[in-house]
């Protein structure tokens, strides 16, 4: 895979509907990370969004986490292992005085990124999205505004990249610097969030958590921990609901029939427990 080819394999654009929503990239094969910013412009939190990849394929997806106070946003791709998505790309933490570059263009744009980290890593607080740690850096094309780019990867190009070398990708492209004079956007300095960062920052960063926020679960907020049910009085278990939730996750291909069997397992003997403890107390 040479440079170009493996750059463009993790870069996606995030539509509902016909609406283009902005920009993310593949952290794994079945999450996207982008903005919160990009995907807050979507009809609501629960709303089926299109994943569309380089080449033309395209994928469903849903918002399934977020972090507000960081600007930060995680998509499921639905049904990931149905699908022949790139591996994961390489990361690396930022570094200040490293080239970098960004493949992603938006449709109908000419355009790819490239410029110069200068200063990494920082902590920006941005002028409405929150505050992340992450890049400064500055941008060689002359282009009046870089919304468009907002939550496509960045990737580090060190001066020891052997040609065709996979390049890691060491950040989200989030802002851009507003002039002094006017308040404009019209600079060529804009800011990235870390990625190693990011995915650090969403509690529980494995699958089966993110699988249940997909499904409704409340997401859980680092260093909380839910209250204790007393031991005396345990809550009756929905095993209904439960199940209904297991085929959803099923059908949208989030779990695999094996998952779901060992799922419906776990439920039968909840449902035992519950009756057993109902005839203790007759």
């Amino acid at each position: 895979m040479n440079a170009e080819s493996y750059a463009d394999a993790y870069w996606v654009r995030i539509h509902e509907g016909e609406s283009l929503l902005g920009a993310g990239f593949l952290l794994t094969r079945g999450f996207v990370l982008t903005a919160l910013h990009v995907v807050s412009g979507s009809s609501g939190d629960d709303v089926r969004l299109e994943l569309h990849l380089p080449g033309g394929k395209r994928v469903p997806g849903r918002l399934c986490d977020w972090i507000e106070e960081a600007d930060l946003a995680l998509v499921a791709v639905l049904g990931a292992h149905a699908y022949d998505l790139p591996l994961a790309p390489p990361t690396d933490r930022p570094r200040p005085d490293v080239a970098w570059l960004g493949t992603y263009r938006p449709p109908d744009t000419k355009t790819a990124l490239s410029g110069r980290v200068t200063h990494a890593p920082i902590i920006h607080r941005s002028d409405a999205h929150g505050e992340f740690t992450g890049l400064q850096m500055t941008v060689d094309q002359l282009v009046h505004d870089f919304a468009g780019y907002s939550g496509s990867p960045v990737h580090a190009v060190p001066t020891d990249t052997e040609p065709g070398e996979e390049r890691p990708v060491v950040g989200i492209l989030m802002e851009q610097e507003l002039s002094r004079a006017d308040g404009s956007r019209d600079t060529n300095v804009v800011f990235a969030a870390s990625v190693q960062h990011a995915a650090q920052r969403f509690p529980h960063f494995d699958i089966g958590h993110l699988r249940e926020v997909a499904a409704g679960k409340p997401m859980l907020v680092p260093g909380s921990r839910p209250p204790a049910e007393p031991r005396a009085a345990p809550p009756t278990v929905d095993v209904d609901g439960y199940l209904k939730k297991v085929r959803q996750l099923l059908e949208d291909g989030l779990i695999t029939p094996e998952e779901a069997a060992r799922s419906r397992e776990r439920a039968s003997r909840a449902l035992d427990a519950q009756w057993l403890d109902g005839a203790s107390g007759d």
